[in-house]
């Protein structure tokens, strides 16, 4: 069920099993696990049904080292979160990712992936991907196609959500069960602690509406950035839950930049092995990673890559991709005047699209596109960037965030070694050029570097309050009653896309909850 702190209010006895903040992803999953355990569950979201531009206000934020575009374009407050914008982009971290590795200072989770496992594969029925292919090899063989492999990288395929929408996705249960109650535009601004127990959480909308809810447990599962800054904000007395003097500190994010001119030798072999893969309903994105033995041999981090092709009809392209969509989820409610023309005006493209796909399952990709390897660069864990709170405040109340965003020579080492790696692994299929700016002396390709969207660190997961500020129970360090579910939580980053991770998190916190 869904109310609106705008015009409706809680009842002074209602008190849920558990209160969650952030309708996003992890709140969303969260929610359905639990009252699917017999939990009455109440999720505050600061957003409406539909992203509101002045609901964004309080993401305003000051950057004072790199620039970081992701920091304003991508958060959104609003029922679904980032699931409303994102791509749905599915893929597990690495077991080496955590892992403590000598030559990587800070690394290492409380836990080995082997305790993740039935997590993420329950996190797959939740984010509608149960049904897809899950082993690399079966997608290629039913292609009729062997596995590709490479000296020095290792070919990997990432799964796509069929409805990355996650209030799309669960609208049913979300709107219609008893056991869920969210209120929208209810943007929580102070927690009301009694000793380490949580007893209340005050919300507030833009308006000064305020309400406290109430509940045995509380989960925060807002944005990696935006959980740091709450937990920033200056209260009577210490921050309990920074004995550790970490909060805010080692923050991290995907370096993502195009590391390489790629150069097809066969462009017919080239898109067999790259072009993106549509089967049973399901998008495999194939991509290339460095092997762990490398990352040993040279010091690195982990680091991967996709080919990025472009075209002069990427825009005809991408528009014709969101007509299809509509299409393929029955949605003609969404599809304008607009896209009937663009399917007559670009009717050849869409043929040629829509005969590749029918016939060997795969995107179509111009012979005559430029193509670059594109790096997504682990941060180290225990980077220089930091989150920290700046002059002003939002229109909450709240202080705004400062982010200072760094990129390491380690970082830069990574990429360059990838991209000699990778000219030399592909060598038989492309001739791959490192950029010049990359190999040679200086900062010069840090212009050429871009953050990923991918927001974590900041609340390091540690057994001990001294060494973190949650533990890997999830438990905020201080607290009795208050968990935090995000990707600030990773002690570590890996390559790959946080949100799988961060769900299968929820699942087992979800089984925790239920036990309490």
């Amino acid at each position: 069920m869904i109310f609106d702190l705008l015009r409706d209010r809680p009842g002074p006895d209602d008190v849920a099993d558990v209160c969650i903040v952030g309708a996003g992803a992890a709140g969303i999953v969260l929610a359905v696990e639990l009252t699917g355990q017999g939990k009455r569950v109440l999720i505050v979201e600061g957003g409406g049904r539909e992203i509101e531009e002045p609901a964004q206000e309080p993401y305003r934020s000051e950057v004072v080292g790199l620039t970081h575009r992701g920091i304003h374009t991508g958060r959104f407050r609003v029922h679904g979160g980032t699931t409303t914008k994102w791509g749905g982009q599915i893929l597990e971290l690495n077991p080496e990712d955590f892992e403590s590795r000598d030559w990587i200072s800070g690394s290492g989770w409380p836990f080995t992936k082997a305790e993740l496992d039935p997590f993420y594969r329950r996190a797959l029925e939740l984010e509608g991907v149960s049904g897809a292919i899950q082993r690399d090899g079966e997608v290629w063989h039913a292609l009729g196609l062997k596995e590709p492999e490479f000296s020095g990288l290792q070919s990997y395929l990432s799964r796509w959500c069929p409805e990355p929408n996650f209030a799309r996705l669960h609208a049913s249960l979300l709107e219609q069960s008893a056991d869920i109650r969210i209120w929208l535009h209810a943007n929580a601004v102070e927690l009301l602690l009694e000793q380490e127990t949580v007893r209340g959480l005050r919300c507030r909308t833009q308006t000064e509406i305020e309400a406290v809810f109430q509940a045995k447990q509380f989960v925060f599962c807002m944005g990696t950035i935006e959980c740091v800054r709450f937990f920033l904000q200056p209260r009577e007395g210490d921050l309990p839950w920074n004995r550790s003097g970490l909060l805010g500190r080692h923050f991290q994010d995907h370096v993502d930049a195009n590391a390489a001119q790629v150069q097809p030798r066969s462009s017919r072999a080239f898109a067999t092995l790259f072009d993106n893969i549509f089967l049973r309903g399901y998008k495999y994105h194939p991509k290339v990673r460095l092997m762990p033995p490398e990352q040993e041999k040279a010091g690195l981090l982990n680091c991967a890559a996709t080919m990025y092709f472009q075209s002069d009809i990427d825009e005809t392209l991408d528009g014709l991709k969101g007509t299809v969509k509509h299409l393929l989820r029955g949605r003609f409610g969404e599809l304008g005047i607009g896209d009937a023309v663009r399917m007559v005006q670009h009717a050849p493209v869409l043929a040629r699209q829509s005969l590749r796909y029918a016939l060997q399952h795969r995107v179509y990709n111009p012979a005559s596109a430029t193509i670059k390897l594109r790096v997504h660069c682990e941060q180290r864990p225990d980077s220089a960037s930091s989150i920290t709170l700046g002059e002003e405040k939002d229109s909450l109340g709240l202080w705004r965030t400062r982010l200072d965003w760094r990129i390491s020579e380690l970082e830069l080492s990574t990429i360059r070694y990838f991209a000699q790696t990778a000219a030399k692994a592909l060598d038989e299929v492309a001739e791959v050029t490192p950029e010049a700016s990359l190999m040679a002396e200086g900062d010069g390709f840090l212009a050429q570097c871009d953050d990923s969207n991918h927001h974590m660190g900041g609340m390091r997961m540690a057994v001990s309050s001294t060494e973190g500020v949650v533990s890997p129970e999830l438990l905020l360090h201080g607290t009795r009653n208050c968990f935090v579910c995000s990707g600030a939580v990773f002690p570590t980053s890996g390559f790959s896309n946080p949100t799988h991770t961060v769900l299968a998190l929820a699942v087992r916190l979800a089984d925790h909850l239920s036990r309490l």
